[in-house]
């Protein structure tokens, strides 16, 4: 994973991390100050990374969304056949629900968010007011009360007193902002977090994020259509990874359930990473044609502790 960011003494860093079943590991830092960003300085960097961890070891590079940085990886990848490029998955996430709120489609989410904007502040801007949330949100009162403090009466006191109090549309505009962003967010903090490796998990989180959104909109495509779409778009030009696909069909847990229904897309997915990443074609045909015994429990998978870990264990406890 290449992490580029900014010191205090205003340096720029590209930070190296090795992520794999065991965890996290720091590799190394490049500081990239006074070097020009282009796809020709980038590759170099990448290229010296690679080779320096084995290529025969890697199996996914993730990086930045930025032009230069695709453009890069593209020629990474041709240089090495066996590497997938990944964006950042969190960041693209991040861009999901950002366009969620965009003031051009969605005029009354974006008004919304300000409006909550303008309420976050003033409670953490004012002391007495903040303890006193604190104090009787957690026993179940009101989130604030501001008739009760002086700040009350000054503009921006009255301000918050018609939106919290007053505003009806703000209260709906706001539980409709949960429905459609809360299994997002939950994705969002599977991603970002270091709780288990979420490779195997990514591909079926955002299907049943998609499936709850369209829930709580009643399955009325005028209402969860607009934000569906711009899920899809994300998905389909930057997340759309067969090594995704191959962690889902690679997760016991996903793949033997009784709710789970095995997609096109993600049997095309699964061939393309044997394809990729096993060159020999006698070993290719071995990996395929085991598959009908992954597929059918048959084996060590049908064995009774197999079937009750399977949904405990994360997926690359079983292969490694």
């Amino acid at each position: 994973m290449a992490d580029g960011w900014t010191n205090q003494k205003q340096q720029s860093i590209i930070n190296f991390l090795v992520y794999c079943p065991k965890g996290i590991m720091f590799l190394k830092s490049v500081d990239t100050s006074g070097l020009k960003k282009d796809v020709e300085t980038l590759f170099n960097i990448f290229d010296e990374v690679v080779q320096e961890i084995g290529a025969e070891n890697l199996v996914q590079f993730i990086t930045d969304n930025d032009a230069s940085y695709k453009v890069t990886e593209k020629k990474l990848q041709q240089k090495y056949d066996s590497l997938y490029w990944s964006p950042c998955t969190a960041h693209c996430i991040d861009l999901m629900l950002k366009n969620f709120s965009d003031p051009r489609y969605f005029s009354l989410i974006d008004d919304t968010i300000k409006k909550e904007k303008k309420i976050t502040k003033f409670i953490y801007n004012h002391g007495w007011v903040l303890a006193l949330m604190r104090q009787d949100f957690t026993k179940g009162y009101n989130l604030c009360r501001p008739a009760m403090t002086s700040y009350s009466k000054s503009n921006i006191g009255n301000e918050i007193v018609g939106i919290v109090l007053e505003d009806k549309e703000f209260w709906a505009q706001c539980q409709f902002i949960v429905k459609v962003s809360e299994h997002l967010i939950r994705v969002l903090r599977l991603v970002d977090g270091d709780e288990k490796p979420t490779m195997g998990y990514l591909y079926d989180v955002m299907e049943r994020a998609i499936q709850n959104i369209k829930a709580r909109c009643n399955n009325k495509v005028s209402v969860f259509s607009p934000f569906t779409k711009i899920i899809d778009y994300k998905w389909d030009k930057q997340l759309h990874n067969p090594l995704y696909a191959t962690g889902c069909v690679l997760n016991l847990g996903i793949y033997y359930s009784p709710s789970f229904k095995i997609k096109n897309d993600v049997v095309r997915g699964f061939n393309s990473c044997v394809i990729k990443m096993e060159l020999d074609l006698n070993d290719q045909d071995k990996i395929i044609g085991e598959l009908d015994l992954y597929r059918n429990a048959i084996g060590e998978f049908g064995h009774s502790f197999a079937i009750r870990q399977c949904d405990k264990l994360n997926p690359a406890a079983w292969w490694t």
